[in-house]
């Protein structure tokens, strides 16, 4: 596979150089984010702006916390699709551009400092270490993931230009040389005459790694109002559909201690309207919808495998916009079945993107009242609600719907598993 030399940038900024060091199991809460479409980071109670007068979205952390990537554009364009991709090295304190022309899709290894991404064309790998040698990986993918172990990626293709054709699955591998992979046929995905599959999300692995959930995602228009939900075996041997969901890859996730997948159903672009939490058993085959009559589920997390901690308003369809209902966090027990409202939001304020950071057992969410963006934490039982960082850019928005992973991103441990 050919390799590619890129020109190397490092600006090391004169901002107040950071004394960060490279994380390991910690219980202090750290997260990147944009403020005035700067990149910030916080970690516990000392606050940094990270670059100046720039135009950053999607921080995103390593593995290990050592390293942040981000996109980063001249035109200021909303939502950014695609733009320069850069990493910033915490410990040096320095910025090394990676590439151009680079999608909003790029990922960092579960398991090591390699980041991979997708440009128009093509699917590429960068150490952090060795960022003057990027390597092109394979050509035409829709969309890929990390295998769990860090060993390769699944990849998504069509078949050929049409827009009917078959949808590839295939696994990458890097046995010995990280630019001579091997490529494995893994499944392949039917596109029927009516309907319009033409990519994938990203892959989501139980975790045993015996499952793999992505959404089937028809073309533009469409996959405003529907995507499909599906799940595959580890060995590809059992396929299957489970509903019909936003296209919204932080809207199905797994259960952390077993093969339970949480989601949020529901067709229709609009937010506040047609929208529940189910959650499926998969070795029961058993689906259960958690959210009561009129009322929406707008986000989620798992706290274990009993409980989530749900986004939820009042259901409604679009009205003027100071009278559209926002969202409160609720405790969802599928043990138990009890439900509980922990959060109460001033009046025309929301509670969204919860997140669970099992290493500091506290919960995180983003409060806004559609002008700004508040971080807020607490324990588990929201005994203690903390305002930890304040003006936060709002990610874009959509049918009362805001992508968050814009401008936000917690750090978290990853409790990878070889599968």
């Amino acid at each position: 596979m050919k390799t590619f030399i890129l020109s190397l940038t490092v600006f090391a900024w004169i901002i107040h150089p950071l004394s960060f060091v490279r994380a390991e199991s910690t219980n202090e809460l750290k997260a990147a984010f944009i403020r005035d479409n700067d990149l910030w980071i916080k970690i516990t109670e000392q606050e940094t702006k990270i670059t100046n007068g720039e135009f950053v979205r999607y921080p995103k952390w390593s593995y290990d916390g050592s390293y942040v990537a981000y996109l980063k554009d001249q035109k200021q364009n909303e939502p950014l699709y695609e733009g320069s991709l850069w990493i910033y090295d915490l410990k040096l304190n320095q910025h090394y551009k990676i590439d151009s022309n680079v999608s909003n899709n790029f990922q960092w290894a579960p398991n090591k400092n390699t980041l991979a991404y997708q440009t128009a064309t093509s699917l590429h790998i960068a150490d952090a270490a060795k960022i003057d040698k990027i390597h092109q990986i394979a050509s035409r993918i829709e969309n890929f993931s990390w295998l769990p172990d860090g060993s390769g990626l699944l990849t998504s293709s069509k078949a050929n230009k049409n827009i009917f054709s078959d949808i590839r699955l295939t696994r990458i591998l890097f046995n010995k040389k990280i630019n001579q992979p091997e490529s494995h046929d893994f499944y392949t995905v039917k596109v029927g005459q009516d309907d319009y599959f033409i990519s994938t999300s990203e892959f989501k692995w139980s975790f045993d790694g015996a499952w793999i959930a992505f959404q089937l995602v028809p073309t533009a228009s469409m996959s405003a109002d529907s995507n499909t939900l599906c799940i595959i075996s580890r060995d590809g041997q059992h396929f299957q559909k489970i509903g019909e969901m936003l296209s919204d890859e932080g809207w199905f996730q797994w259960a952390p201690n077993h093969n339970t997948l949480a989601y949020i159903e529901g067709v229709g672009r609009t937010a506040t309207l047609n929208k529940h939490l189910n959650v499926t058993a998969i070795d029961k085959k058993k689906t259960i919808n958690y959210t009561p009559g009129k009322f929406a589920d707008r986000d989620f997390t798992w706290v274990n495998g009993d409980l989530l901690i749900a986004s939820r308003s009042y259901e409604s369809d679009l009205v003027d916009i100071e009278q559209r209902p926002m969202p409160s966090l609720y405790r969802v027990n599928i043990d138990t079945d009890e439900q509980k409202k922990v959060t109460t939001p001033l009046e025309k304020e929301g509670d969204f993107r919860p997140q669970y950071n099992r290493d500091s057992d506290q919960l995180v969410w983003i409060r806004t009242n559609r002008k700004r963006g508040d971080v807020l934490t607490s324990n588990r039982d929201d005994l203690n609600q903390i305002k930890w960082i304040e003006n936060i850019k709002l990610g874009s928005w959509y049918y009362e719907k805001w992508n968050w992973d814009e401008v936000f991103c917690l750090y978290k441990i990853n409790d990878f598993k070889e599968n």
